[in-house]
């Protein structure tokens, strides 16, 4: 007689055709996060965090809890070109960096290049994220549903033509007011925010040769503080790519972008109401083929062009008031072009190489009215002499350059390696800031007669072991990165609304330095990964006038500047359908400037400030946890997956900035502002269907 039993089997983990890939590549510096890989992080307020996914990686980090984009070895938030679908971004957040900008139900892989830059990207000087999106199914509808305590979701997919065309469609939306309305804060539970952002992908496969896709993307966001003051910003981005198989060796990518991102300012404090508006509009094209001429070498080529326009800023009075005049900042256009080629080879089974070579050509074009200043002295309004006018397309200004690329690689075995990379980037619009992070007041502005375009020369040295058959990943990195024409700010600079934004900035050599370490484990009932930096970022100006001197021409530590950066992060797996996972993350507080004294002039309290960040916020630490079980439907309809979380576990007042009071009867006084104070729990249910 035979008996049955049931029982389950426990998860198989299978990797991709390659576990090896990291020891035998060439592309230094190259991570790529699946999706799934970032469900294995203790979700950020209720759901995966793109960004910040990537901030737990080693040279990747973040200057706080709520700050936008990210700052890759030592470089400031504008040096990354963000791609989604192709389409640059210029603003990847929502609520100035507490959610990231990117619904993950629509993003099929991240990957973030940040030593040696293939020949194809360009235009920014510290590292390139490329975000790819999902494509939907042509053979069956299915979905994705979340809500947490914070935010909701909602993506839909299916075939338009079946087998032929398929559409994918998701919208995510924000209800957080809530949380507002229960801090004590008076001026906060008197403010409000909103966001929503929204894709929709449409995917053809004509043919086995042939693919075309269309992607949109849109986001927004408003926050109203103390019902005063509304600050928004949009992005909205189009692409249409076009894939082909033109033979067994060769094949062309081709794709067309459109991106608009749209911020401002609105006062309705009901005396002296206004608007300030300012936007960025990119619009172009690439094109490349790759040709592999054996399995063991290809040759990839192509060129790109694309057209900038930049609306600084234009404040518009909506009061009946006539204290307020308007005011609109000149416009600026510029012209980008590039072409490239990248030859990849291998020579054996101990030696892989890889070079390549793109051309950077670059126009400032009128229309425009631009100064002309008395030479031997600083750029100023009061050494300004006279102007010269430009018709529209005129150009004004040319820039050009070649960046070389290579790395190379040499394998012991197969599972370690040695890897030596250069990198050669320039950049041609420059965020214009006295903050750590991206805010809708911030100004861009285009290379120009004055502001010469950012070059960035990187040296890495890597060495690579996979330890128990590609269980245990392990890696050391070490960089340089000289900076060239590294954009600071004059002392007392005004940077809003400014016509001439020439005479409130100044040129900065940059250098950044670091030691990257990092260890994973892949399979198994405990995975996770330790990743450790210890790098510098420094800036140093010296112009021919010593009043323009940054702390007496001395090197100083960049906004950026944070020696140690360790993050741990676990996740247990405690049966088939359970895992607990954590994160703890440490820097060290970032640079921050300090007055040294405080004195009165003409009834007014003025500050004096001597040398710049030469102080440092206290050291930045927080504990994240997160329980997540998974409701299995048997095949029915639907299985879902509720995640809960904790966010600074044991309420680290974790400082995003110091400020002091002003008052005259007392010396000042130092507070400092802590965005995440509290442990923060949350709760979140997903559906597939």
């Amino acid at each position: 007689r035979m008996l049955q039993e049931d029982f389950t089997l426990d998860d198989v983990v299978i990797y991709g055709s390659d576990p090896e890939k990291n020891i035998k590549s060439t592309n230094m510096g190259a991570v790529t996060l699946s999706v799934n890989t970032m469900r294995d992080l203790p979700p950020f307020m209720g759901e995966i965090d793109i960004v910040r996914s990537l901030a737990t990686l080693p040279g990747v980090s973040q200057v706080g809890e709520a700050s936008s984009g990210l700052n890759v070895r030592g470089g400031g938030v504008d040096q990354n070109l963000i791609q989604f679908a192709g389409a640059p971004i210029y603003n990847p957040s929502h609520m100035f960096g507490l959610f990231t900008a990117f619904n993950p139900d629509m993003v099929n892989d991240v990957t973030l290049y940040k030593a040696v830059v293939p020949s194809r990207f360009g235009g920014r000087s510290s590292a390139i994220l490329d975000i790819l999106p999902k494509a939907g199914s042509v053979d069956k509808w299915g979905g994705d549903f979340m809500a947490s305590n914070f935010s909701g979701k909602l993506s839909l997919n299916g075939p338009l033509i079946k087998d032929k065309v398929s559409i994918l469609g998701g919208f995510r939306i924000s209800y957080i007011n809530w949380l507002l309305k229960s801090l004590s804060n008076t001026t906060l539970n008197n403010s409000n925010a909103n966001f929503y952002d929204g894709n929709l992908v449409i995917s053809a496969p004509l043919s086995e040769n042939n693919e075309f896709t269309y992607s949109y993307y849109t986001s927004y966001d408003d926050f109203a503080f103390a019902s005063d003051t509304t600050i928004s910003w949009q992005n909205n981005a189009h692409s249409l790519q076009w894939k082909s198989k033109l033979s067994e060796k060769l094949k062309l990518e081709t794709l067309g972008f459109y991106s608009l991102y749209d911020y401002g300012i609105f006062n309705q404090s009901g005396l002296n109401n206004f608007e300030i508006n300012s936007n960025i509009k990119d619009m172009g094209g690439r094109s490349f083929f790759t040709y592999s001429l054996s399995p063991t070498q290809s040759i990839t080529a192509g060129a790109e062009f694309k057209q900038v326009s930049v609306q600084p800023g234009e404040l518009v009075p909506t009061g009946t008031e006539a204290d307020l005049l308007p005011k609109k900042v000149q416009n600026e256009f510029g012209r980008e072009a590039a072409a490239h080629f990248q030859h990849e080879l291998e020579l054996g089974e101990k030696i892989g190489l890889t070079y390549g070579l793109r051309y950077d050509y670059y126009q400032y074009l009128g229309a425009r009215t631009v100064r002309t200043y008395q030479e031997g002295k600083p750029v100023s309004d009061g050494s300004a002499i006279g102007e010269t006018n430009y018709a529209k397309d005129e150009v004004i200004q040319t820039y050009d350059g070649l960046a070389p690329r290579a790395s190379f690689r040499y394998s012991f075995n197969k599972a370690s390696s040695v890897k030596l990379g250069y990198n050669k980037m320039y950049q041609f619009i420059h965020l214009i800031s006295n903050t750590a992070t991206i805010a809708p007041s911030d100004v861009w502005k285009l290379s120009d007669g004055f502001l010469k375009p950012q070059i960035a020369d990187q040296l890495s040295l890597g060495y690579y072991n996979n330890f128990k058959g590609n269980i245990f990943e392990t890696s050391i990195e070490v960089y340089y990165k000289d900076l060239q024409n590294v954009v600071e700010y004059k002392d007392g600079a005004n940077l809003i609304l400014q016509n001439h934004l020439e005479t409130e900035l100044i040129p900065a050599q940059g250098q950044s330095y670091g030691l990257e370490l990092y260890v994973k484990k892949n399979l198994g009932t405990l995975t996770g990964w330790i990743s450790y930096t210890y790098s510098r970022s420094l800036r140093r100006v010296i112009t021919p006038f010593e009043e323009e001197n940054i702390n007496n021409g001395a090197w100083y530590a960049s906004n950026f500047d944070k020696p140690h950066d360790l993050t741990l992060i676990g996740n247990y797996k405690v049966s088939t359908n359970a895992s607990i996972s954590a994160t703890f993350a440490y820097s060290t507080g970032r640079p921050i400037t300090f007055p040294e004294a405080k004195f009165d002039y003409s009834g007014n309290n003025l500050a004096y400030f001597n040398s710049r960040n030469q102080q440092r916020l206290p050291d930045f630490h927080r504990l994240d946890f997160s329980v997540n079980f998974k409701l299995n439907g048997e095949g029915k309809f639907f299985d879902g997956d509720w995640t809960f979380s904790v966010l600074n576990v044991y309420g680290r007042k974790n400082p995003f900035s110091i400020f002091f009071d002003d008052a005259a009867s007392q010396p000042p006084q130092a507070f400092r502002l802590a965005l995440l104070g509290i442990p923060l729990p949350s709760l979140s249910y997903a559906i597939s269907f």
